[in-house]
């Protein structure tokens, strides 16, 4: 794709052609292990000290068939057995401390590499989740962190104990006859070029699962998010027919892995057979001419099983190596995302104390680059001033205040903030001094309480129901079950639409930020509820700077100037009695939308003299 914020969208996924190394993906993994060098150090000397165990079995056969059995010389069991009976037991103790090592190596690792995803999608821009599909990103947490997870706990160990096993094997096979080992790995190389040819098909086979895995996700999240609307339009079967469809891509996709690395096995077990037969056929000749014994042809096929066995293992951890390597690619996407916009050095930000005024200087933004929503806007706000933004949808009011809370940097122009660049800000603690409450508060699944405090913790209980009260939410509060213990659901389905807003006025109340932030906030909530919140909104906007986008009068009103934006330009700004003089777009809006709620000033005079 042209546009660098579309990772996260089908269409990447689909197209995207593989540009890492494994190499380069197994480096970057080690590095995620380097806190747990004594447990990954611990498991590779167990897998050594396993694989040397493993292959001492044969020979002792070989010594017990040539020393004891043929010769007669059956006292040697008095010695051969308690040494065979060692062997195998530290086999089997050292292999459960190399799978319990690497495990804890693995479990740690992924753990690591989730946290550092998390921790990117909390500072990647906006874009990403607006143009992006939400299900895409939580498949890499969640679908490909379970891949790398599978293969870190299990795959990875295999394909030491085994590689080594495989080494080991032919080292000692090569030390006891030349020439059979010649005959018995003869049929490898074979095996190698197989087996190259099926992982590179078996890679591509991956990446097109795990993105219509992502896909699926994607898919589910949606209806789930989207249930109520679903069942509002009585479009349940269409829903569920959409979902087929998609499940059937990840079905098809899915068979597809399978059809490959089903054929691993079969491959490697007709070749060993293959291995098997040229071993006896020529040990036999050997035996029969008097060049190696019947013990070392034993040894022989014991060997051989010990190589060819791992290698039919390989090939079916080769397959989750190659699902891992897909999901590791899909990992570091997140992980390598850029930062749309980065706070420069801790040295050299600035950090606000407070917030006195700001600026907008000739500032255009688009979120395409290309098509500009807002064009040269020009406003100051201080000295404690509320400045209402109107105008129709569409007309780019969020934009600015997407732009002022600096989830995006303009395209030209600057804003200012006490005199600074906000570029020159340090983000957090530009934040931290502003609340943004919108028209569709967000409340976290979690006790009406922890919601109130979630912006500043350390609040105490006197404190979260004095803004309770002050919102007017307290009432209702404790009427719900367990009052400021209740907790909201998720979508806070539990609780109405005006609820949950003044829930979210009393949180930004709580925070007491020096620039507040309404963005059509008063929009979901009835009007004699918005008349029992309006003496609370001006102790709320006391003493602070405010910029409020609202469409009904009552809340504008409060603002000492009013800017109209229509298709991103300043077309008015004035006091509203001065804008309806004017005549304009603003009495335009007036007309159509703000008259009829006059008729509930005389109710607001006596709320308020309540």
């Amino acid at each position: 794709m042209s546009s660098p914020f579309g990772v996260f969208t089908t269409r990447y996924e689909e197209t995207r052609k593989r540009t890492v190394s494994d190499r380069t993906l197994v480096r970057r993994v080690y590095t995620y292990s380097i806190g747990h060098r004594k447990n990954l150090a611990i498991g590779v000397t167990a897998i050594v000290l396993g694989s040397l165990t493993g292959l001492a079995s044969p020979y002792l056969h070989k010594v017990a068939v040539d020393q004891i059995i043929q010769p007669g010389n059956l006292s040697g069991f008095l010695w051969w057995v308690p040494i065979f009976v060692f062997v195998t037991l530290g086999n089997y103790l050292l292999q459960y401390v190399q799978v319990f090592q690497m495990r804890i190596v693995g479990e740690n690792v992924v753990a690591n590499m989730r946290d550092e995803m998390m921790s990117k999608i909390q500072v990647i821009s906006l874009r990403y989740f607006s143009e992006g599909e939400i299900g895409r990103i939580m498949s890499r947490l969640i679908n490909d962190a379970q891949n790398v997870r599978i293969f870190l706990r299990m795959g990875l160990t295999s394909i030491i104990v085994d590689t080594a096993s495989i080494l080991g094997s032919l080292v000692v096979i090569f030390a006891l006859n030349m020439k059979l080992a010649l005959a018995a790995v003869s049929i490898l190389p074979v095996a190698m070029v197989v087996a190259w040819f099926l992982g590179e098909r078996s890679r591509k086979a991956y990446r097109v699962a795990l993105s219509s895995l992502a896909g699926l996700t994607a898919k589910v999240q949606e209806n789930l998010a989207g249930m109520r609307v679903i069942k509002s339009f009585a479009s349940e079967e269409s829903a569920a027919e959409g979902f087929e469809k998609v499940q059937d891509k990840t079905f098809r996709a899915n068979v597809n892995t399978v059809k490959i690395s089903s054929s691993y096995q079969p491959t490697v077990l007709y070749m060993r057979i293959i291995g098997t037969a040229l071993i006896l056929w020529f040990g036999a000749l050997m035996v029969r001419g008097g060049e190696t014994t019947i013990g070392t042809l034993i040894a022989f096929t014991e060997y051989q099983f010990s190589y060819f066995m791992p290698l039919m293992d390989l090939t079916t951890v080769y397959d989750q190596y190659q699902s891992a390597m897909a999901a590791l690619e899909r990992m570091f996407d997140l992980i390598d995302t850029s930062e749309e916009v980065k706070d420069l050095p801790l040295d050299k930000a600035v950090v606000l104390d407070t917030i006195e005024n700001i600026a907008f200087e000739n500032v255009t933004f688009g979120y395409d680059p290309k098509n500009p929503v807002i064009h040269h806007i020009d406003f100051t706000l201080g000295e404690s001033k509320r400045l209402a933004l109107v105008g129709p949808t569409g007309a780019g009011k969020s934009t600015i205040i997407n732009l002022l809370a600096r989830f995006y940097d303009p395209l030209d122009g600057k804003i200012t903030v006490n005199g600074y660049d906000a570029k020159e800000i340090r983000t957090s603690s530009l934040r931290e001094h502003m609340s943004i409450v919108l028209q569709d508060s967000f409340l976290f699944p979690m006790s009406v309480k922890d919601n109130m405090r979630f912006g500043r913790p350390e609040a105490s209980e006197e404190e979260i129901v004095d803004a309770a009260k002050i919102v007017g939410a307290h009432e209702f509060i404790m009427k719900l079950p367990g009052g400021y213990d209740h907790v909201i659901q998720e979508g806070s389905s539990n609780i109405s639409i005006g609820q949950r807003q003044l829930i979210s006025f009393a949180r930004t109340l709580l925070m007491n930020p020096k620039l507040l932030i309404l963005d059509e906030a008063t929009s979901s909530i009835d009007p004699y509820t918005e008349l029992v919140v309006q003496n609370a909104l001006k102790k709320l906007l006391e003493n602070r700077l405010a910029i409020i986008i609202a469409h009904r009068l009552s809340t504008i009103r409060l603002c000492d100037e009013i800017i109209v934006i229509d298709q991103g330009r300043i077309v008015e700004r004035g006091t509203h009695s001065e804008l309806m003089k004017k005549g304009g777009l603003y009495s335009s809006f007036y007309r159509m939308q703000f008259k009829e709620e006059e008729g509930f000033e005389t109710a607001q005079a006596t709320v308020q003299q309540i």
